[in-house]
């Protein structure tokens, strides 16, 4: 998996360019092995305000396109290391839950055609009696 990393009022040095590396690359990426395309991941990280010391201060925000859907999911924390690991769990629901739908529309289909090839061709206009 390539990752893109940028940030915004941070420093990126290598233990964080390491950190995202790890949860992003390796963790999400063992739920993406049966991939055909290579993958890339856009990752943000921001620091929202130097005004504010305490609070959700850090943001990251993770895309990745699969199967032409966009998948994006943004967490703050109170430290960046911290919302990198709530945004890799978002992450994680989003990509099951992409699963789950593209699983159930090929059952989806799958039924239609068994249905329509159980039919014979003079009873697939026929009306019901009410």
């Amino acid at each position: 998996m390539k990752i893109s990393i940028r940030t915004k009022n941070i420093d990126l040095t290598q233990d964080l360019r390491d950190y995202v590396d790890e949860k992003i690359g390796r963790d999400i990426g063992r739920f993406l092995t049966n991939e055909k395309t290579p993958l890339e991941a856009d990752v943000e990280l921001t620091r929202v305000t130097h005004h504010h010391q305490k609070g959700l201060v850090y943001r990251a925000e993770v895309q990745i396109l699969l199967h032409g859907h966009k998948l994006i999911a943004e967490a703050g924390g109170e430290n960046i290391k911290e919302a990198i690991d709530i945004v890799k769990d978002e992450l994680e629901g989003e990509i099951k839950k992409h699963r789950g739908k593209e699983k159930d529309v090929s059952i989806k289909r799958s039924r239609f055609l068994k249905a329509v090839l159980h039919l014979s061709p003079a009873a697939w206009f026929k009306k019901k009696k009410q």
